[in-house]
């Protein structure tokens, strides 16, 4: 195993693998604004453009990476994207436009940033599979050769909630798990989180996905806070993704493969 830790950059190599962590400053207001003109609308407050989590098998070239303007370039845009409707959209929206340069170009689009995003593929093929992610060898104590976690864009909503995409990965000498994980929240109206795993046993000739969604209304997340007492509430504990994450139910995973 061979260590990586230069300019930024930290990971891993071994096993025909090279797996790296990108961590950068927040991009600057001349970036912002160059990226909004690309994308066609006002990006996040928090972006961070030059964070990326990068895997590639080193023998064949086959490469995944996790990156914001990539997971960007997916949101909504036209009359009929906003997926969240209420007023306080509307307020949000008129503040953003005051900005000078980037009012130029904003265009209908879903304001909390909703994505699909699942990674940036090359040369991966995913297919439907049978292959399923094997929780219970995850839980298995291990050592863990490399960690990191890294956001890579994020949004308070004009305080009114919080969006934001980021990424774990845990390499250990079994294999490589990761996590990209969409969160939204929007105070008052519901919570949102899309998930994307992948994982990869070493020795074997393919490369997992699992993808998820769920959805709660605000009220319903609200009503599980734990209490001591009727009127006892913890409400920064709706600011807590593992706990939100804890408390909305599984909806159903969809499983794909790709060979190496």
């Amino acid at each position: 195993m061979q260590k990586i830790d230069a300019d930024g950059v930290i990971g891993v190599r071994l096993k025909d693998w090279e797996i790296t962590s990108c961590h950068r400053p927040i991009l600057s207001n001349a970036a912002i604004e160059r990226h909004a003109q690309e994308l066609g609308f006002t990006v996040p407050e928090m972006i961070f453009g030059d964070n990326y989590l990068k895997v590639r098998h080193l023998p064949t070239q086959k490469e995944l990476s996790l990156r914001a303007l990539d997971a960007l370039r997916l949101v909504e845009t036209g009359p009929d994207s906003a997926s969240v409707q209420v007023s306080i959209a509307r307020d949000w929206s008129h503040s953003r436009r005051n900005l000078n340069d980037i009012a130029q170009v904003v265009k209908p689009f879903d304001w909390t940033f909703t994505t699909n995003y699942r990674g940036s593929i090359n040369r991966l093929d995913f297919k439907p599979s049978s292959s399923k992610i094997d929780y219970e060898r995850l839980k298995q104590r291990e050592e863990i050769l490399f960690y990191d976690e890294n956001v890579l864009f994020e949004d308070d909503l004009g305080d009114n909630g919080t969006s934001q995409l980021s990424f774990k990965v845990r390499v250990m000498p079994s294999g490589f798990f990761i996590l990209l994980r969409f969160f939204l929240r929007v105070d008052g109206v519901l919570f949102r989180i899309f998930d994307t795993r992948y994982y990869h046993q070493f020795g074997s000739d393919i490369l997992i996905r699992e993808v998820s969604s769920r959805q709660a209304s605000f009220d319903e997340v609200k009503c599980l806070l734990p209490r001591k007492k009727p009127e006892d509430e913890d409400l920064s504990l709706l600011n807590n993704i593992q706990f939100v994450d804890s408390v909305i139910s599984n909806s159903s995973v969809d499983c794909d493969a790709a060979v190496i």
